[in-house]
């Protein structure tokens, strides 16, 4: 019985069950750090659109019958925000209580729904948002994935000001390291696409020629499907690799797409467990943001006295109480006073503030997640401790410097510190070390 309760205690649970290490992510997603650098990311992101939108030839091509702005405010309002559908109230399930709990993964269901609709029917309007956005978010994850990986390695915070003069120096990698496998995706279908269709232009011969050789082709394409699915699939790995190892595009590439293709049920195994956890996280962020609003509100209104012949008071007439459901602009029907109307503009301003700390919790758990994911792979595969993070020579020199206790033996590969000298009129110092000088 005892053999048996040192062998419990000796239980390495951290290594057991490994998966743990991602419930760490919310509390670094939440840190404000990473939460104002992805609402920073969000708000240029979105106002870059809404401006590309309005430039003649590039914008001003309607997707969904809505302009951009449109679109990403239809995403905000019911794939994020959405009804709560609470269930036993107003006679919502648990089967809606669910759906609604996944407003994440619709959020990412509708968002590239989005942006593959603007690719057919606005190219232009898509290939100058998406190097935009591109560059945007390559100075951005690489911060936010450069503090989440210091912090899981060695428990560490690092600067805003640190993490983002890191991401500075490796933005070029990181903004080509999504970029490449693409690139060789579309350079190897052009080369295979391109002979294949000259060859059928060949009147009566060429349908045949590309018939018989035409399971060469669903070869070669099938190659390039695999291409494109661990491309896709190690976007989410390559910024952390960056991070974790001060590498450049290529390595990144290299390790997430191995790392990904060696232990590729692990790797589902902890994309699924992430999904679930932040979806569960962010019911809870949900909900203090409805508690803020709803609070706010009624903190405020109650204070607000009712003039004679008017029906609501004055903040309900700016701002009509959140709800459940998204709220922000106040019913048509109300009837405004004075520059109420203009007034309107800055609540809904910062109401939109603060959906988009909400949003932007997303953006963060999401980067966190990643890097607490490749650390996990990275053990797994290379055996790699997950205390090993790249470290650059100003943040070593930074460290604190541990005073030696007195008394204590110097360290190997140290000279001996020499005696205090004696007082006139007094002898050495009792037990003290000789010292030994060069001759």
């Amino acid at each position: 019985m005892a053999d048996e309760s040192a062998a419990l205690q000796g239980i390495d649970w951290r290594r057991t069950f490994a998966s743990q290490e991602i419930l760490r992510a919310f509390r670094m997603a939440i840190h404000p750090a990473s939460l104002l650098l992805c609402f920073l990311g969000l708000g240029a992101s979105f106002g870059l659109g809404v401006l590309i939108d309005q430039v003649p030839g590039i914008g001003g091509t309607e997707v969904y019958g809505k302009s951009f702005f449109g679109n990403v405010e239809q995403i905000a309002k019911f794939s994020l925000w959405g009804n709560w559908a609470l269930p036993y109230v107003d006679g919502k399930t648990w089967g809606d209580f669910c759906a609604s709990a996944l407003a994440p993964v619709a959020v990412v269901r509708d968002s590239i729904g989005l942006m593959w609709a603007y690719w057919q029917k606005a190219p232009w309007f898509a290939l100058v948002n998406t190097v935009l956005a591109l560059a945007i978010w390559a100075l951005i994850g690489g911060a936010v994935t450069r503090m989440a990986a210091v912090r899981i390695a060695r428990d560490e915070s690092v600067p805003l000001k640190k993490a983002l003069c890191f991401s500075a120096r490796k933005w070029i990698s990181t903004v080509t390291s999504p970029l490449i496998p693409f690139g060789v995706l579309v350079l190897l279908a052009i080369i295979v696409g391109a002979p294949t269709g000259l060859f059928l232009l060949i009147p009566y011969a060429g349908e045949w020629v590309v018939g018989i050789f035409f399971g060469l082709t669903l070869l070669v394409f099938f190659v390039l499907a695999l291409i494109f699915v661990g491309g896709a699939a190690s976007l989410g790995l390559q910024w952390p690799t960056i991070a974790a190892e001060g590498s450049d595009s290529f390595d990144a590439i290299s390790r997430s797409i191995s790392y990904i293709s060696s232990r590729p049920w692990k790797y589902l195994f902890y994309t699924i467990f992430a999904t679930i956890y932040g979806c569960l996280t962010f019911i809870f962020v949900r909900l203090v943001t409805f508690l803020t609003l709803w609070l706010t509100h009624e903190g405020v209104s109650t204070f607000c006295f009712r003039g004679s012949g008017v029906i609501d008071d004055k903040l309900s007439r700016l701002w009509q109480l959140p709800a459940h459901i998204y709220s922000v602009v106040p019913d048509s029907g109300i009837e405004f006073y004075g520059s109420e109307p203009q007034a309107t503009y800055l609540f809904i301003f910062w109401v939109w503030v603060v959906l988009g700390v909400a949003m932007a919790f997303l953006v963060s758990f999401f980067f966190t997640s990643q890097t607490v994911i490749y650390f996990l792979l990275r053990k797994t595969v290379d055996a790699t401790d997950i205390e090993e993070v790249y470290m650059e020579e100003s943040d070593e020199e930074e460290l604190p410097i541990e005073h030696p206790v007195e008394g204590a033996a110097p360290a190997a590969g140290q000279p001996a510190k020499a005696a205090p000298p004696a007082k006139p009129g007094e002898g050495p110092a009792e037990d003290a070390p000789p010292t030994q000088t060069a001759t």
